[in-house]
């Protein structure tokens, strides 16, 4: 047996040992939330639709039986492309009872990041939007079913649009029989994949077992003291880390209560949270920001709140503190698709420690602060960050050189992340390794806008940097080298090109710098520090 097979033997071993994996799965879980507490809401949403546990039970078995129906055997895999609603919770349950592996979809991909994704699942059945924010799903799902063969089935799921003709969920529900019984699975097995942009041009699959989401719920309830009388409000995408972890399994899990709200606006989310009276809430910082301007503007009763997370990118200081002097309590939260959570300031940290810091490690996960040869570094020194624990992925879908490069044999993941560790093990994120711009909590690959943007005729180089932005965090700045400077190139132009493609449009370049040469090392690369240090000079000049 290899050094690197033996190991992962002796961290399965240590994990059970501690309790962190066991025998149970996530359907294991669901069956006791709804047998504890079956009259008791278990998820609503913005437009109302909602779920008594029981409900969703019946609901979820009748959608299970379709998938039975239709071929889906356990581990193969059920692609949701959803909004924020409800149903997303009645499809997740049906694929955990029938044993395959749910895969959540951003509804802003369109054509080409739909075919990817659908094509490396394999996706055996794909649920889908009728319409969203006025774009036609329909039409993008059609347009792909034949150039995927694997795909049986695709159901629209009705909620601002009706749909006469086709497969529809509430006809699925209406039509199919509860389930006799439930697929046998194993925690080891495989219960997600969720889609990440990272440095690599296309979306990669994160795996996770049951036994890595029930461990990183258990971490996240332990921190937060998240248990079933907690209402948990999710501003943020089930098809996020966030959303998906801990705005639809915590809750079930633990017989919680889920809010979603699929399309943010901070007065509507603020009224949201009092019509529900929710305890909790999580999201990236331009969420906490307009939030907070209009805490400003207008009282709400937020009493009810105890906290809210932000993770997905560092927040400013300053929001931190701002918060604390209209009530919101605002606590930072590290982690990755690949592993979450990291780190997370406690409820009854040091005030300095909620201010300065992106938290200590969450129970059962080690963190480590390395260099580029990926040997510890003592405190006050920046390197990059790593960690390991019983919630750490099993690597990216079919991918095994992009897991081996973060990915050890001692089960250590190295985020690309750069950060400081304190005397007291507290870590503050500082900066990235990997090329990677962080709008609003959203991973975008520079290297992907710039395959793109040389795509258009005239744009002979291309080089996309983050600029810094108080809402965002982060916008995409595009400087590009053009073929012909007489012809010229405009921003809507370049727009224009990105929607012909079916980019999504957190994707579109939103500043564009036209430039005689782009500064480079004498080995060719670009140079992205002069890039970002140019942008941030001319936003300062501007005011911005």
């Amino acid at each position: 047996m290899s050094s690197g097979l033996m190991s992962k033997e002796w961290r399965k071993r240590e994990y059970r040992q501690k309790g962190y994996w066991g025998d149970a799965t996530l359907a294991d879980y669901w069956k006791m939330a709804v047998l504890s507490s079956p009259e008791k809401i278990a998820v609503t949403d913005l437009q109302g639709t909602c779920y008594t546990y029981a409900e969703l039970d019946d609901a979820s078995d009748r959608v299970a039986v379709f998938l039975k129906d239709v071929g889906v055997a356990p581990g193969e895999f059920v692609s949701v492309q959803l909004p924020n609603w409800a149903e997303f919770t009645v499809i997740y349950a049906a694929c955990l009872k029938v044993g395959a592996v749910i895969n959540p979809i951003l509804p802003c991909y369109r054509a080409d990041e739909l075919l990817h994704i659908l094509t490396r699942c394999e996706s055996k059945v794909l649920f889908y939007a009728a319409e969203f924010r006025q774009f036609d799903y329909l039409s993008m799902v059609h347009s792909l079913a034949q150039k995927i063969p694997s795909l049986k089935e695709t159901v629209m799921v009705e909620k601002e649009k009706t749909v006469k003709e086709g497969n529809t969920l509430a006809k699925i529900i209406k039509e199919y029989c509860p389930l006799a019984d439930i697929a046998s699975c194993k925690a080891d097995d495989l219960a997600a994949v969720l889609f990440t942009s990272g440095t690599s041009g296309s979306p990669k699959g994160v795996m996770f077992t049951h036994n890595n989401i029930i461990a990183s719920e258990k971490a996240f309830a332990t921190v937060f003291h998240f248990n079933y009388l907690d209402v948990m409000l999710m501003p943020a995408p089930v098809a996020h880390a966030t959303g998906f972890h801990h705005g639809v399994t915590a809750p079930f899990m633990f017989a919680a209560k889920s809010v979603l709200q699929d399309i943010f606006k901070p007065d509507t989310c603020l009224a949201l949270l009092m019509r529900e009276n929710c305890t909790c809430s999580m999201g990236a910082t331009p969420f906490v920001h307009d939030i907070l301007c209009t805490l400003k503007k207008k009282k709400y009763d937020i009493s009810s709140l105890r906290f809210f997370l932000c993770g997905g990118a560092p927040i400013p200081r300053h929001i931190v503190k701002e918060a604390v002097d209209v009530g919101l309590k605002v606590l930072s939260v590290y982690g990755s698709t690949e592993s979450a959570p990291h780190t997370a300031v406690g409820l009854h940290d040091p005030i300095e420690k909620v201010f300065n810091s992106d938290g200590v490690p969450v129970p059962g996960i080690e963190i480590r602060v390395v260099d580029k040869a990926r040997h510890p570094l003592p405190a006050g020194i920046e390197g990059e960050q790593a960690s390991r624990g019983p919630n750490v992925f099993m690597g990216y879908l079919k991918e095994p050189e992009l897991t081996a490069q973060v990915l050890d044999d001692e089960g250590w993941y190295y985020s690309g992340d750069l950060c400081i560790m304190d005397e007291d093990g507290y870590i503050r994120i500082t900066g990235r390794i990997k090329d990677v711009i962080i709008r609003g909590g959203e991973n975008i690959s520079s290297v992907e806008i710039e395959n793109i943007l040389l795509q258009i005729p005239n744009i002979r180089e291309a080089g996309v940097v983050a600029m810094p932005d108080q809402r965002l965090g982060e916008r995409i700045c595009a400087y590009v080298v053009l073929s012909d400077a007489d012809l010229g190139l405009t921003l809507e132009g370049v727009k224009t090109f990105f929607a012909l493609k079916n980019v999504a449009k957190c994707k579109y370049p939103e500043r564009i710098e036209i430039v005689e040469f782009l500064p480079k090392t004498p080995s060719g690369k670009i140079q992205k520090f002069v890039l970002r240090q140019d942008i941030i000079n001319k936003i300062t000049l501007e005011g911005g």
